[in-house]
């Protein structure tokens, strides 16, 4: 999947960096290989789905998701996760989604243990026993975006520093989790029905 050209140009602001690797990674093209860091966390996300809340009739994506600690240490774990629209809008986790929407969601699904973007801080030790599972919900406040990307950041401590393009200034870039998902025609606001993640990279952003 390649995302749009107005969500690149809606992402790469945020990279402070002009050079082809990042704008490539963004893109979706082949880019060099990160280095692996040895306190990253282990992030395995479900599909999406879109979900209506029966009682204001709005619209909200989510999906869940498992980290591990495979590092032999503990590790704390403070996630941002933002939602990258086809059209060039960025949604941050939870902005404008009502506690009682994030309930609703967890009880459909029969997962009431599911932990939101507050209850999952804190941190993980390590083995897969000590696993959070966590639920990510966002506006969907229209529906037609066919791409939409999803940001993770929070699973490495990884970083690099490259000069603003317009400033020159250092500028800190933060090794993230992209992962693409798509929405194939017209989407159904039904708890049940879900679209696939169709492509997953480490970026610095």
């Amino acid at each position: 999947m390649r995302i749009s050209i107005l969500a690149l140009s809606a992402i790469l602001p945020i990279l402070s960096t002009a050079d082809a690797t990042h704008a490539a990674a963004v893109a979706g093209m082949p880019t060099p290989s990160i280095r692996s860091g040895a306190r990253e966390l282990d992030f395995e996300p479900s599909e999406l789905r879109l979900y209506k809340d029966a009682e204001s009739g709005k619209h909200y994506w989510y999906f869940t998701y498992e980290v591990v600690n495979k590092t032999g240490n503990e590790v704390r774990y403070a996630p941002r996760i933002d939602l990258v629209v086809d059209d060039g809008r960025i949604l941050a986790q939870g902005d404008g989604v009502p506690s009682g929407v994030v309930r609703a969601i967890r009880r459909f699904l029969g997962n009431e243990l599911l932990e939101d973007q507050f209850e999952i801080l804190g941190p993980v030790l390590p083995g897969k026993e000590h696993a959070k599972s966590g639920i990510v919900v966002f506006r969907a406040d229209d529906l037609e975006p066919t791409e939409l990307t999803v940001m993770v950041q929070g699973l490495s401590r990884e970083t690099e520093k490259r000069p603003h393009p317009k400033s020159g200034e250092p500028v800190t870039l933060r090794k993230t989790v992209r992962l693409d998902y798509l929405v194939p025609g017209d989407p159904k606001p039904r708890g049940s029905l879900t679209y696939p993640l169709v492509d997953r990279e480490w970026i610095f952003r």
